[in-house]
Parts: structure tokens; C-alpha cells; sequence
């Protein structure tokens, strides 16, 4: 074959005989293995194996099938998340999908001169994948941190071959009427820093520039009106009630409470586990996991998905629920999550004498973060005295 020819799975019946019979019984073997260990109803699985047979109806024998060309059975009602799930780790499957934040880049940074670009994708690729000394970024902060720099290098790009030709000068005239001065500074200090480590620039034009303090939000305790309409949802829906134990009682954030796994709650023993944490279970938060098992055991009976919280598309895989499913389940709460615990964690601040350290043990805080909550237990100590 001397070039494949992009598939176009529009039109393509699902009755159409397969072009290799042989390879489309295996593959239906595999989709039904994986439909019994997953759990996927019969009308899932039938879907995947009329997603499979179209897929066969158009690849002769020995052909890859391409993930892009999979992903287009979702024009055809097909789920398929659950068909490249069939495909993956086979000979016959080519993953081409592209790398979202490869993509982002390759909109936003392609005027960019040649050298400038490689200087940058050094420091993008140490962000995303770390070093020995280092460890990687999650993708939305290093989606921030481009997002800070690109403006600078839309104004001043243009004047450069190399980010060595970079001045001091040049990155304090921007600075100076920068709305967030100090979020810009941190961005390309973190450049700049890594391109001197790297060897890619001479000198360290961030070197002894001042960009200001990154505002520090002080935590705020719940009113007593948010926390009855908190309480009051969360009787309304089994998961909400789960989320609100967890970052209400248990202070734990967003991203622990989507990855927590089944193994790490021990309900007879009473006891949780997220991240090696090991805490008591108190009754509300039993209650409310409780309640939710039961509820999901009666919604997907045959889910064998390792997470606690589960969704209709998480209830057939392995992965966890994403933030859009978090972000829609608290939409309607007077706060988030966020305030849910810092909330929590304020009423321990108040009952240890505002001690950092008891509460960087207890709720696994760094340094910074514990002195923040025993500020705002100081402050609003210091406001009660002053009032007549």
C-alpha cells in the first residue's frame, strides 16, 4: 500500500459484511471480555459490536484502524470511548490523536520566530513532564502560565531571533501596566529560570525584578443561612450528600473526592483512606457513603468502576468523574466546594487555638496554607475585640 486514504465512516451500514471476518470475531471476543469485567449493559456492548462491524466493513485484512477514524462512530450513535477501549493495546489500533496542549500551542505560539519557539518548548516540555529535581505541572497551570507570558511575547516577539536578546528593560516596561502584574512576573520568572538552568540564555533577565505579592484570599466561615441551604440539598441527592461530607466534614478538595477509590473506605471498620490520609469515619459521612452504595448498586448493578463517585459515562469505565460532573452537581449550592472546606477547616483553626501545626496534621496543609487559616482565625479575633 503506498498511502492509506482517509476513512469516512458516514453512510457505512452496520449489515455491510466485514472485509476480515477473522479480525472482527476477535474483536467481538474482546468487546464482550471487556463487557463483563466493566459491566457494560447488553445494549452498550451490542452498540460497540455494530461500531466494530462498520469499522471492519471499510479496513481490508492487515490495515491499522486510526483512533480518528473511531472517534467518528459517535456520528452513528455508536459510544466510542468504549470501542477505542476494544482497540487499545491491539496491533491493529493506531492511536493519531493529537495532544490537546500540542494543539493550543501550535494556535496561539506559531508566529513565533524559529529559535524562540524551541526556547519555549524546552520549558513547556520541562513544565509538563518535570526533571529528576522537578516534578511536572498539572495542564491547566501550564496552560496558565503560557496564558501570562503570551501576551509579552505578542508584543515583543517581533523585535527577536532568541529569547537571549531579552532585556531587563523589556520585561519591566511590560510589567508596569500589567492588571496582574504579579501572576505575569511569576510566569516568565519560571521562563526565564528554566532557560538559564538549561544553558538556553546568558543571563536571567528576571533576576532581582519585583513582581509584586500574589493576592492571598483570606478563608471565610459560612453563614448560618448557606449552611442550611447546603444541608438541605444535600438530603435531595445521594452523591451531593457524599461530596458535602467529604469537604465539609473531611475537608478534602475537588480532586481527592473524584479520585477517591471504594478500597479506601472502610465502612465496618470505620475508617477512611484517601491518599494514605487514615481517618476516623464519624457518622454523617458513613450515613451519607452508605446511602450512596445502595444507590449506586440499584442505578448500575453491574458497574465495576474502582471509584466512589460514579457517573452514567464513568459507570461503564475505569476512570473518574471529571470537574464538569463535579462542577454540575454543586451548581446549585450557595458555595463550593472550596468554601465547603475552607469552612471546615476554619472550625478546627478555631477549636486548636489556631495552632498551623496541628492543623497541617490533620489536614495534610503545607506551611504557607496553614498560616493562611490561623490568620483569618487572628483577624477575625482581632475584629470581635474592637467592636463596642
Amino acid at each position: 500500500m503506498l498511502f492509506e486514504m482517509p476513512r469516512e465512516l458516514r453512510g457505512v451500514s452496520s449489515k455491510a459484511p466485514p472485509l476480515d471476518p477473522q479480525l472482527f470475531a476477535s474483536l467481538s471476543a474482546q468487546a464482550a471480555r471487556i463487557a463483563e469485567l466493566r459491566g457494560w449493559p447488553p445494549r452498550t456492548l451490542g452498540s460497540v459490536r455494530r461500531g466494530i462491524r462498520i469499522l471492519c466493513a471499510v479496513h481490508r485484512p492487515g490495515e491499522r484502524m486510526r483512533a480518528s477514524t473511531i472517534s467518528q462512530l459517535t456520528h452513528t450513535a455508536v459510544p466510542a470511548n468504549h470501542v477505542l477501549e476494544v482497540f487499545e493495546e491491539l496491533d491493529v489500533f493506531l492511536d493519531d490523536r493529537p495532544d490537546s496542549l500540542d494543539a493550543w500551542c501550535e494556535e496561539h505560539l506559531s508566529f513565533l520566530a524559529s529559535d524562540v519557539r524551541s526556547e519555549l518548548d524546552v520549558w513547556i516540555d520541562i513544565l509538563r513532564h518535570g526533571t529528576p529535581r522537578r516534578r511536572p505541572r498539572a495542564r491547566a497551570t501550564v496552560i496558565t502560565n503560557l496564558r501570562s507570558i503570551l501576551p509579552f511575547l505578542t508584543e515583543y516577539a517581533g523585535r527577536y531571533t532568541t529569547l537571549r536578546q531579552v532585556t531587563r528593560d523589556d520585561i519591566t516596561g511590560w510589567l508596569a501596566d500589567r492588571p496582574h502584574r504579579a501572576y505575569d512576573a511569576s510566569a516568565l520568572r519560571s521562563l526565564f529560570g528554566t532557560l538559564k538552568a538549561e544553558r538556553l540564555v546568558f543571563a536571567n533577565p528576571m533576576r532581582g525584578v519585583k513582581g509584586g505579592i500574589l493576592a492571598i484570599k483570606i478563608p471565610a466561615s459560612l453563614t448560618a443561612d448557606e449552611v442550611e441551604s447546603v444541608a438541605a440539598a444535600a438530603l435531595r441527592d445521594p452523591a451531593l450528600r457524599v461530596v458535602v461530607a467529604l469537604s465539609g466534614v473531611h475537608a478534602l478538595p475537588a480532586r481527592q473526592i473524584r479520585a477517591m477509590l471504594l478500597e479506601q473506605v472502610d465502612l465496618p471498620g470505620r475508617r477512611l483512606d484517601p491518599e494514605g490520609l487514615n481517618r476516623p469515619l464519624d457518622d454523617y459521612t458513613a450515613e451519607a457513603i452508605g446511602e450512596y452504595l445502595a444507590y449506586r448498586h440499584h442505578r448500575w448493578p453491574n458497574s465495576t468502576n474502582p471509584h466512589l463517585l460514579v457517573s452514567r459515562n464513568t459507570a461503564t469505565a475505569t476512570t473518574a468523574v471529571g470537574t464538569f460532573w463535579m462542577d454540575r452537581l454543586v451548581k446549585d449550592l450557595p458555595v463550593g466546594v472550596d468554601r465547603l472546606r475552607q469552612d471546615r477547616i476554619l472550625e478546627e483553626a478555631l477549636a486548636s487555638g489556631a495552632d498551623p501545626l496541628h492543623l497541617a496534621h490533620v489536614f495534610s496543609l503545607g506551611a504557607r496554607t496553614s498560616l493562611r487559616y490561623t490568620t483569618a482565625v487572628a483577624v477575625s479575633a482581632a475584629e470581635h475585640e474592637s467592636l463596642p
